[in-house]
């Protein structure tokens, strides 16, 4: 992180400090992370108190210590009144400290990927930070901020949320440049009492970019037009995911002459404020064209050129657990998706394997977080699936079965992960002769991913 004296933040931030007056270059509030230096963050809650790993990590050569109290180490210390509030402070402090340009991102899918998007093409033009894994809730996004350094000329922050009020306090911390909203789908729905609350809770991003800031959003969406509103005093750049029927206005950037390869991988033309570009996709799948647009949007906003677009997008690096083309032997192709799901993600990735030739199976687990709205929700996926020639569905967990409500193929459900195995390998072993695609998603919980081990295991030599 940028180096900060303990006295600077103390007093700034209205702290208490005891003893030497030290400079933290290093945050951490995990206990078994900490190394000689490292300043420690002793979080606690309603089942948990890090605080009783202090003596642990003055053992591990902690240099600084943000605790609730003070504590009878020999260990320069700031005790606050709420460390994980204290947390989110530091982290704006250290943000306010950075000169590079900030974009935010939220949405109910896609988010991570336009993330690696802008990472990708931005790292054309200087040095980029960008949220790693998923950290981006509200412990997450304090502690990615925390490893800025300085030196960056952009920092792309990913903000996620399961309760509205989230992103509001998370994009606080941030102060964006550029905050953008990839989509709004039935995702957390639980937590957030419904779609109206999923609005709500994303278009909390806009409550903090700065008053000269960009705001970017989806042109066709059915809430575009509040968000134009809520923007009106700022600058406004959107994107459509799909060639128009009419012309459109000067900041909507928009495809045409959309071309997909047999790994369903797209090439397109990009249209921004007036220029054109052929633009070729590392990623598989047609819903990554209004990714690519939507990131190309927040480029542009922060100086890159449409030429780093596409070196960027030709190059980007692939996003662990999603959408990952695995060739396990001549005949097998396997997909994983297994990252985590929606109702959304999951109607692309259903695109995507119906683009392909030959015997097709689909590997579902349930999607979580619905809460009253669990049912309907997978039972609406059905005639997706029917409708892209789906040779054989595959559900796993409880609520998966009703995936296949409206499904008139091949279905079988488990609620074993080792029979689902079972059943995935002698199918496979069925159709030994043909070109088989198989795609694996499921929400983390169900963590599908095993089923991709396995398949890659038992078939990665020889054919099917």
């Amino acid at each position: 992180m940028i180096p900060v004296k303990l006295s600077y933040i103390a007093e700034t931030l209205g702290w208490q400090h005891f003893g030497e007056d030290v400079e933290i270059t290093q945050v951490t509030t995990d206990s078994r992370q900490v190394k000689s230096g490292d300043c420690f963050i002793a979080l606690y809650g309603d089942n948990f108190d890090a605080h009783q790993f202090i003596d642990q990590v003055v053992t591990q050569g902690a240099g600084a210590l943000i605790v609730s109290q003070q504590q009878q180490v020999d260990v320069p210390q700031l005790v606050v009144e709420d460390t994980r509030v204290a947390l989110g402070q530091l982290a704006k402090l250290v943000c306010q400290l950075s000169s590079a340009k900030k974009i935010a991102i939220t949405g109910s899918c896609g988010k991570t990927t336009v993330k690696e998007m802008l990472f990708s093409i931005l790292s054309c033009r200087g040095k980029v930070l960008a949220t790693a894994g998923n950290f981006n809730n509200d412990i997450g996004a304090p502690l990615t901020l925390l490893r800025l350094t300085g030196d960056e000329q952009y920092a792309v922050i990913e903000l996620g949320a399961n309760h509205i009020g989230e992103i509001d306090y998370t994009s606080s911390l941030v102060e964006p440049d550029v905050a953008m909203i990839t989509n709004i789908g039935a995702a957390h729905l639980e937590g957030f009492g419904g779609i109206e609350g999923v609005v709500i809770a994303k278009s909390e991003i806009y409550n903090h970019l700065a008053s000269d800031g960009t705001a970017i959003f989806d042109f066709s969406s059915d809430y575009a037009k509040g968000w134009l509103l809520a923007n009106q005093q700022r600058k406004i750049s959107r994107f459509l995911g799909e060639e128009p029927d009419a012309s459109l206005e000067d900041d909507v950037f928009y495809p045409s002459d959309v071309l997909l390869d047999t790994q369903g991988k797209a090439s397109f033309t990009l249209h921004a404020l007036g220029q054109q570009q052929r633009i070729s996709l590392a990623l598989p799948g047609i819903h990554n064209v209004s990714n690519a647009l939507a990131s190309a949007a927040a480029a542009i906003a922060v100086g890159a050129s449409l030429a780093d677009i596409a070196l960027g997008l030709a190059n980007m690096r692939e996003v662990g657990g999603r959408l990952n083309v695995l060739k396990v032997n001549p005949l097998l192709t396997v997909i994983d998706d297994t990252y985590n799901a929606n109702a959304t993600s999951i109607t692309a990735a259903i695109q995507l394997l119906g683009s392909y030739q030959g015997y097709r199976i689909l590997v579902l687990g349930e999607m979580g977080e619905l809460g009253e709205y669990a049912v309907a929700s997978h039972q609406s996926l059905g005639p997706v699936i029917e409708q892209h020639n789906i040779d054989l569905l595959l559900t796993f967990g409880e609520l998966s079965q009703h995936y296949g409500t409206d499904y008139s193929g091949e279905h079988h459900h488990f609620t074993d992960k080792q029979a689902l195995d079972s059943a995935v390998a002698e199918k496979i072993k069925q159709h030994n002769n043909d070109n088989i695609t198989l795609l694996a998603k499921g929400s983390r919980s169900t963590k599908m991913e095993s089923v991709v081990q396995f398949i890659s295991s038992q078939f990665s030599e020889g054919e099917c």
